[in-house]
C-alpha cells in the first residue's frame, strides 16, 4: 500500500526549538531529532472513503528515551474517526531516540498525518482517470452545475445533482484545473495524472458573498483539497456496553474502581470513601462525576477531552481529599462550521450544537434530559419501578472559545446538573412505608486563561464561582428526618509550568478554595446512618429526636510546587503542598433556652510532601510513589447537635508500586499494589451519652491494601479491549479500643472484562463482564418488642460480618452507523444485565424483623436509541 503524504514537523532544531510544555530542549546544546524506524500505516474509516472525505491530523507525539512512543494527543481534529484511525497507527511507530549531544532525551514532536487517495490502476482502453466530487466548503453539501475545466487542454465536464463528474483518458502530466459557478468563488488548482493510474478528488468550495470582487478573491484562492485512503473504520470508547454512548462511563470499569450500588452515582477507589475522592473538571472541583444512578456523567462526552483516574499517590497540584482523583480536562471546540447532534434512547435525550462564528470565537451549547421513570415499564417489568430506584435527572453546558492571540486563549465554561432519587419499600400499614428522596444541585461559572511564551514556559489561571445545594428526606415511620445543605463555592487556581533545561520542569502554583454553606437539619439523632453504623435500610429510629441550623465557611489556600528531574531512563517528581484552612462557623454549642450564640474560628494546617518516580528498563516500566493528604470536615458534621464544631483535618499517607510491560505496540500489562493509611477519622461517640456538642469524635483509624492488574489492547483493526483484576482489602478502626472491622463499602475482588470490534460496514459489536464482591452488612440475629415506641428493634449480630451476594452482569452492544453526505445517523441495541441475574442492592427486613428480603437492582434491561450528526 502506498506510503501517503505525511509530514514529520519537528522544530526540534539545534538553534530553534518548539516550545513544548514538558518537552523542551535547551538550545544551547546540539540536538539529534528523533529518526521514525517502523512507521504503521493507518486506516481509513469507512463511512469517510465513501463520502469523498480526506483529511489532515496533526499530532503530539512523547517518545521516551528507547525510542518508544509513550503518548499520542490530537492537536489539530479532523474528526473522532480519523483522529483515532491516526492515533491508533502512530502508537505503533517506533523511533530512533532524540539525543542531547550523546544523550538520549524524552521529546515530544509534532507530526502531520494526512489521509490521501489511493490511487488504482486503469485498465487498458478508454477510461476514466480523473473524477471527483464538489461541495460546499462548510455545509458540506455537494453542488451540481459546477464546471470543471482543464484550462490546458479546455475540456470541461459538469457536477451532477451528487456534485460528481468524471474525465476519460486525461495525458499523463500535470494539468491545470479550473472550478467555476455563477454561485461560487472561482478557483484554480493543479493535478498531476499518472500513468495507469487513477485520479479521485473531492474539492470543498465557498460560495460567494455579497458585495465581493472575485478578481481580488481569486489571487489568494480559498480551496481545501483533500485526497481519500481506503481502511477500515476504529472502534471508539464511547461503544462500550454499559455506557449508552457516555465515554465517561468508562471510568466505572477501571482497575481499582468498586462498584457503587445502584442509585449512588458514587466512586469507589482503591477502598476509600466515595466522599475521600476529588472530582475536578478544569481543576475545579465538583460534587460528582455522574449523575444519581450512575447511568450518566454530568458532562456531555463531546465537550470533554481526557481523563484521568489517579486512585492515589498523586501529586501536589491538587489536594482535600484523602482517596482517589478523577481529573477532566475539556476540549477545543471544532474551528469551523456549524456542528451537532441529538440522541435519543429509553433512558434520555440529549443534544449538543457548535459553532464557529469567527476565527477567533467558537461556541458550544449542551443538554440532557431523563426519563427512564416514565418508559421503565415499556422495557422490562412492569412493577420494576415499584423495587428499583429510579434516578430522574438533567444537565447543560455551554462553552466559549476566545482566541485572544497566538497561543493565548480564553475558556468560559457553564455547567450545571439536577437529580433526584426515590427510594421506597411499601406496606399494607401506611404507617410501615419506608421511604428515601434526595434532591441535589450543583452548577459551576469556570473560566480559564492560558498563556504559552515562546521560551517553552506556560501559565493558567482559572476563577470559578457556583452553587452546590442537597436536599435529603427519610420517612422511617412516624418521625422523619430532613437534611438540607445550601453552598456557595468560589476558587482561584493559578500554575506556572517552566523547563530549566533539557532534565528539570518545575510547577509552583496557587489553589484557592472557599464554601459557604447555610444547613438544616431536623429528626432522628441516629439517621441516616453514617458509615460505622449498622446498616438496615428502613431500620425506624428511635424517639430521641432534635433540630439545628448552623452555618460554616471554608477558607483554604493551598500554595504547591513541583519537580520533574530526569536521569536518563530515570525520571523522579518531588512536590510539596502548604495549605492553611480556615474553617469559620456560627454554632460551637447548641442553642439552650436564651443563651447567646457563641461561634468560633480556627485555622488548620496541613503539609503535605509527595514523590513519584519511574524507571525504564526498554519495554519495562518500574514505577513508585507516595505521600502525605489531608481532607477538611464535612460541614453536616460540624453540626452543634448532630455533630462536633471542632473536627479538623483527617490524613492519609499512600504509597504504591507498579510495574508496566509493552507486550507490543498496542498491548500491554500493568500491575499495581498499593496501601493507604489513615488518622483522625470521624465516627460517631462510643458513649451512651455523648459530651454537650460531642456526638461525632474524630480518633478512627482506616487501612486499604491490595493489587490490581490490568491486559489492555488498545484500538487496532477495529479491535480494543481490557480485562482487568483488583485484589482489594479496606477497614476501618472506629476507636482506639475497638477491633478492626471491615469498611461498609469494602469489595474484595473485582474484575472487568470488556471488548469491542468493528466489522465494517458501520457495524460495530462489543460486550462487557463485570464480577465484584457484595458488600458486608450486619446482620439481624433476632428482634425485641419495645411497647414504648409500638416497633420491634433488631439484635445485631457482628459488625459487617456478612456479606450481601456477590455482583455479576453480562452487558451487549450492537450499533449501526452510515454517513449520508453531510448527516450521519446511528442507532443501536444494548442489552444489560441479559443473563436477567437479580443483582442485591440492599437487606431489608419485614415488621418484626423475622423474614429477610433484599431490595434488587435492575433486571434485563434492553435499550434502543439513535443519533443523528451534523
Amino acid at each position: 500500500m502506498k506510503h501517503y503524504s505525511m509530514a514529520l514537523l519537528l522544530a526540534l532544531m539545534s538553534s530553534n526549538i518548539m516550545a513544548q510544555e514538558n518537552t523542551d530542549i535547551t538550545n544551547e546544546t546540539e540536538v539529534t531529532p528523533p529518526k521514525l524506524l517502523k512507521f504503521v500505516e493507518a486506516t481509513y474509516p469507512p463511512a469517510e472513503k465513501a463520502a469523498h472525505q480526506q483529511a489532515q491530523v496533526v499530532l503530539a507525539i512523547a517518545i521516551t528515551t528507547s525510542g518508544e512512543v509513550e503518548d499520542v494527543e490530537v492537536i489539530t481534529s479532523a474528526g473522532k474517526n480519523f483522529d483515532e484511525a491516526a492515533i491508533n497507527a502512530a502508537r505503533q511507530f517506533r523511533f530512533a531516540p532524540a539525543l542531547v549531544g550523546d544523550q538520549a532525551v524524552p521529546v515530544k514532536i509534532t507530526y502531520r498525518y494526512e489521509f490521501v487517495i489511493k490511487e488504482e490502476m486503469v485498465s487498458k482502453g478508454p477510461q476514466i482517470n480523473f473524477a471527483g466530487v464538489v461541495r460546499e466548503r462548510f455545509k458540506k453539501q455537494p453542488i451540481p452545475g459546477v464546471k470543471v475545466r482543464i484550462v490546458d487542454l479546455n475540456i470541461k465536464a459538469i457536477t451532477d445533482a451528487e456534485g460528481a463528474f468524471a474525465f476519460i483518458d486525461v495525458p499523463i502530466g500535470k494539468h491545470a484545473i479550473e472550478l467555476s459557478a455563477e454561485s461560487l468563488v472561482t478557483v484554480r488548482t493543479e493535478e498531476e495524472i499518472a500513468k495507469d493510474k487513477k485520479k479521485s478528488v473531492t474539492y470543498h468550495v465557498e460560495e460567494k458573498e455579497a458585495g465581493i470582487d472575485e478578481e481580488v478573491v481569486v489571487r489568494a484562492a480559498r480551496i481545501k483539497k483533500e485526497s481519500v485512503e481506503t481502511s477500515i473504520q476504529t472502534a471508539e470508547a464511547r461503544q462500550v456496553p454499559g455506557t449508552q454512548g457516555d465515554t465517561l462511563k468508562v471510568v466505572q470499569n477501571l482497575p481499582g474502581v468498586g462498584r457503587s450500588s445502584f442509585g449512588s452515582g458514587q466512586l469507589v477507589v482503591w477502598g476509600s470513601a466515595p466522599a475521600e475522592t476529588r472530582v475536578n473538571i478544569d481543576g475545579v472541583e465538583i460534587p460528582s462525576l455522574y449523575h444519581v444512578g450512575g447511568m450518566r456523567s454530568v458532562v456531555n462526552s463531546d465537550l470533554v477531552k481526557s481523563i484521568d483516574l489517579i486512585p492515589g499517590a498523586f501529586g501536589a497540584e491538587y489536594g482535600r481529599g484523602t482517596g482517589g482523583l478523577v481529573r477532566v480536562e475539556t476540549s477545543d471546540l471544532p474551528p469551523k462550521g456549524f456542528h451537532g447532534y441529538i440522541a435519543t434512547d429509553v433512558i434520555d435525550t440529549a443534544a449538543l450544537i457548535t459553532a464557529a462564528p469567527s476565527k477567533n470565537l467558537r461556541i458550544a451549547l449542551a443538554g440532557r434530559y431523563s426519563y427512564l421513570d416514565k418508559t421503565l415499564s415499556a422495557v422490562t417489568s412492569k412493577d420494576v419501578g415499584d423495587f428499583v430506584p429510579i434516578p430522574h435527572y438533567n444537565d447543560w453546558q455551554a462553552m466559549f472559545n476566545v482566541r485572544l492571540r497566538k497561543d493565548e486563549n480564553l475558556q468560559v465554561l457553564i455547567l450545571g446538573a439536577n437529580d433526584s432519587l426515590r427510594r421506597t419499600v411499601y406496606s399494607e400499614d401506611p404507617a410501615e412505608i419506608r421511604r428515601e428522596d434526595n434532591d441535589t444541585f450543583f452548577s459551576r461559572l469556570i473560566l480559564r486563561y492560558s498563556r504559552l511564551f515562546t521560551d517553552g514556559s506556560s501559565i493558567m489561571v482559572t476563577p470559578s464561582i457556583g452553587i452546590d445545594r442537597s436536599d435529603q428526606r427519610l420517612t422511617f415511620g412516624a418521625i422523619p428526618v430532613h437534611i438540607r445543605n445550601n453552598a456557595w463555592r468560589y476558587g482561584l487556581r493559578f500554575t506556572l509550568r517552566q523547563r530549566v533545561n533539557a532534565n528539570i520542569t518545575l510547577i509552583a502554583g496557587s489553589d484557592v478554595s472557599g464554601s459557604s454553606h447555610a444547613l438544616a437539619r431536623q429528626g432522628s439523632l441516629t439517621l441516616p446512618a453514617r458509615e460505622g453504623d449498622p446498616t438496615i435500610f428502613g431500620l425506624m429510629p428511635g424517639d430521641e429526636i432534635a433540630a439545628d441550623k448552623w452555618k460554616v465557611n471554608f477558607v483554604s489556600g493551598g500554595l504547591f510546587t513541583a519537580g520533574e528531574i530526569s536521569f536518563g531512563d530515570l525520571t523522579l517528581t518531588p512536590s510539596l503542598r502548604f495549605e492553611p484552612v480556615l474553617i469559620d462557623g456560627s454554632r460551637l454549642t447548641p442553642k439552650i433556652g436564651e443563651s447567646p450564640t457563641l461561634g468560633y474560628t480556627r485555622i488548620e494546617l496541613a503539609f503535605d510532601p509527595r514523590i513519584s518516580a519511574s524507571m525504564r528498563f526498554g519495554k519495562l516500566t518500574l514505577t513508585a510513589g507516595g505521600g502525605v493528604y489531608h481532607q477538611p470536615p464535612d460541614p453536616q458534621e460540624l453540626s452543634a447537635v448532630f455533630g462536633n464544631p471542632t473536627l479538623g483535618l483527617t490524613k492519609a499517607y499512600h504509597a504504591t508500586f507498579g510495574a508496566a510491560y509493552k507486550l507490543t505496540g498496542t498491548l500491554s500489562v500493568e500491575t499495581v499494589t498499593f496501601a493507604k493509611l489513615a488518622k483522625d477519622l470521624v465516627s460517631r461517640s462510643a458513649l451512651a451519652t455523648p459530651p454537650l456538642a460531642r456526638s461525632l469524635v474524630q480518633d478512627g483509624r482506616g487501612r486499604s491494601y491490595g493489587g490490581q492488574v490490568l491486559l489492555r489492547q488498545q484500538l487496532v483493526r477495529g479491535f480494543f479491549g481490557w480485562l482487568s483484576y483488583s485484589l482489594i482489602r479496606s477497614e476501618r478502626q472506629d476507636h482506639p479500643q475497638s477491633d478492626w472491622r471491615l469498611f461498609d463499602y469494602d469489595q474484595t475482588h473485582v474484575v472487568a472484562l470488556l471488548a469491542s470490534y468493528d466489522f465494517g460496514n458501520g457495524f460495530v459489536i462489543g460486550s462487557r463482564l463485570r464480577y465484584t464482591t457484595g458488600y458486608p452488612r450486619t446482620p439481624v440475629i433476632g428482634a425485641w418488642f419495645d411497647a414504648r415506641t409500638d416497633y420491634y428493634q433488631p439484635k445485631l449480630g457482628a459488625y459487617n460480618s456478612i456479606r450481601m451476594q456477590p455482583f455479576f452482569a453480562a452487558d451487549a452492544r450492537i450499533e449501526y452507523s452510515r454517513l449520508f453526505s453531510v448527516i450521519k445517523f446511528s442507532i443501536f441495541l444494548e442489552v444489560e444485565n441479559f443473563t436477567n441475574r437479580k443483582n442485591q442492592e440492599e437487606i431489608i427486613y419485614n415488621y418484626d424483623f423475622s423474614h429477610r428480603e433484599t431490595i434488587t437492582g435492575l433486571p434485563t434491561l434492553a435499550i434502543l436509541g439513535g443519533k443523528l450528526e451534523f
